[in-house]
């Protein structure tokens, strides 16, 4: 699953640049230009990488139309670029695959240069219908108010400025809510927001920015202010102020027939913050549940991007009757992986010829005895069986996307909220490569097993909810829970 650090690089710029033409000398603030060869050899790399490693680039593109796309974003690179003018067609190529997890960063150059050079916007967002809306700021007395809707910054409108971002954010299938969500803070684990990232690469790297808005106080006129940019410091501690870390696990009771579960992420790293014990907790929480005969359970998995197999035990615990997890898991190779030198851990990767079969696809399949998770499943001793309702939204990403994807597929819950981040199908994931691109050093993690679930599932959708419910910006302002609140009614109407 994602791999996930809350430090945002803030060291000095280094004083001497790459080699080849994109050298620089030490003391310039010039960026390093790579020539149209080195450009194309780290595009071949990668090329390499997603064709002989990576095991689902064709999954919800056609080979014909991903290998044109590739033969022509090759013969595009005839010209001298610096790292983020390529950075862009490398996260516009890993996008257009279509897997969550096959996410590029820029080179550790890059984010060592920000410090000097960069003023971050200083404001977060919430959209709602493709419309952008201050939802924090890092001044008290900003200019803009939150809960403003923001029509343009530096002149370009919200929907130019969506239709720039959206399609370089790695997202599964065909889901739209996976990357509106990403440009917001959607997780308290989050590495870094994607508006904050992609905006200076992929849209324009400034100092300040004009901000043509409506206060929701006043709808009637249309009012532009002139803000300046976060250095780094202040962007930083304006990141963690706002994306509080708090205990991933949350369970209480909202009145004696109503418990309510929140799960924030399934990471390692969050529970041992917090010293939270998942087995234990789920154990103590359903022996309580059932001791307490309790109809009505709220598992409440918005803006959870996923984490460890905690989440496969959870299911046992929802689902009361045997199952079947995965339907398949496959590998694209055996041995080392074909681009094991461009790796940072590349060491670290091998599959074990003797654990799979090859297939006709020329895929190579997981036997069941080298994956219990390929075998039948049985509910846990104490799984609960009283009514269960399941918050999700865009960000509802990875394994808790797999969670959602496994209660709904077996007709367990009722689902509130939005479409979930990761589709029934399954994803591509669990062992990942670090790939480091030989010239610029733009680094791609890529995902190696590619599973099937044992669920019906709409090609590229992922969990649809039963009632499509999101918040206002009023209800944001006001600090209304309106999916939460929502499901307590809506579990009153059925009493």
């Amino acid at each position: 699953m994602r791999s996930i650090q809350r430090n945002i690089i803030a060291l000095s710029l280094l004083a001497a640049g790459l080699c080849g033409n994109g050298q620089i000398e030490a003391g310039q603030r010039q960026p390093p230009i790579y020539s149209p060869a080195e450009l194309q050899e780290d595009y071949a790399v990668l090329r390499k990488a997603l064709e002989t490693t990576y095991p689902s680039l064709y999954r919800f593109t056609d080979r014909s139309i991903m290998s044109q796309y590739l033969d022509d974003a090759f013969r595009s690179l005839d010209k001298p670029e610096t790292e983020t003018e390529f950075y862009k067609l490398v996260a516009l190529t890993c996008a257009r695959v279509h897997d969550e997890h096959l996410i590029p960063r820029p080179s550790e150059a890059y984010y060592l240069s920000l410090k000097d050079t960069h003023h971050y916007f200083p404001f977060s967002l919430k959209i709602i219908d493709r419309r952008l809306y201050v939802l924090t700021t890092a001044q008290p007395n900003s200019a803009v108010p939150t809960g403003s809707e923001i029509l343009s910054i530096n002149g370009r409108s919200a929907e130019e400025l969506l239709a720039t971002l959206l399609p370089s954010i790695p997202s599964d299938g065909y889901i739209q809510n996976f990357d509106l969500r990403h440009l917001e803070d959607y997780s308290m684990t989050e590495e870094e927001n994607l508006f904050d990232l992609n905006y200076p690469i992929l849209v324009e790297d400034t100092d300040s920015y004009r901000i043509e808005y409506i206060d929701r106080s006043d709808q009637s006129k249309i009012s532009v202010a002139v803000v300046a940019g976060l250095g780094q410091s202040d962007y930083k501690r304006y990141l963690y102020d706002r994306v509080k870390l708090k205990a991933p696990l949350e369970f209480k009771y909202l009145a004696s027939d109503i418990a309510y579960l929140r799960i924030a992420s399934f990471l390692p790293w969050h529970r041992a913050r917090f010293k939270q014990d998942f087995y234990a907790l789920f154990e103590s929480i359903f022996k309580d549940l059932n001791a307490h005969h309790t109809g009505n359970l709220i598992l409440d998995l918005r803006n959870n991007e996923g984490g460890d197999g905690t989440g496969e035990k959870l299911l046992t615990y929802l689902l009361n009757k045997p199952y079947r997890h995965f339907a398949s898991a496959e590998f694209k190779f055996v041995g080392s992986p074909p681009v094991s030198a461009y790796l940072q851990n590349g060491k670290d990767l091998s599959v074990d010829e003797s654990s799979v079969e090859r297939t006709d696809s020329g895929m190579y399949r997981l036997k069941k005895t080298s994956m219990p998770l390929l075998d039948e499943q049985r509910p846990d001793v104490n799984h609960y069986s009283g009514k269960l309702y399941v918050l999700i939204n865009g960000a509802t990403g990875s394994m808790a996307s797999v969670v959602a994807d496994f209660l709904k597929g077996n007709g367990r819950g009722t689902f509130i909220g939005e479409e979930s981040g990761g589709t029934m199908e399954g994803n591509t994931s669990h062992s990942i490569a670090r790939l480091v691109l030989p010239h610029s050093k733009i680094r791609v993690a890529v995902p190696l097993l590619k599973t099937v679930n044992a669920v019906a599932f709409t090609k590229g959708r992922g969990v649809e909810p039963d009632y499509r419910v999101g918040p206002t910006i009023d209800d944001l302002m006001k600090g209304v829970d309106t999916e939460l609140m929502f499901t307590i009614n809506l579990i009153g109407s059925k009493n």
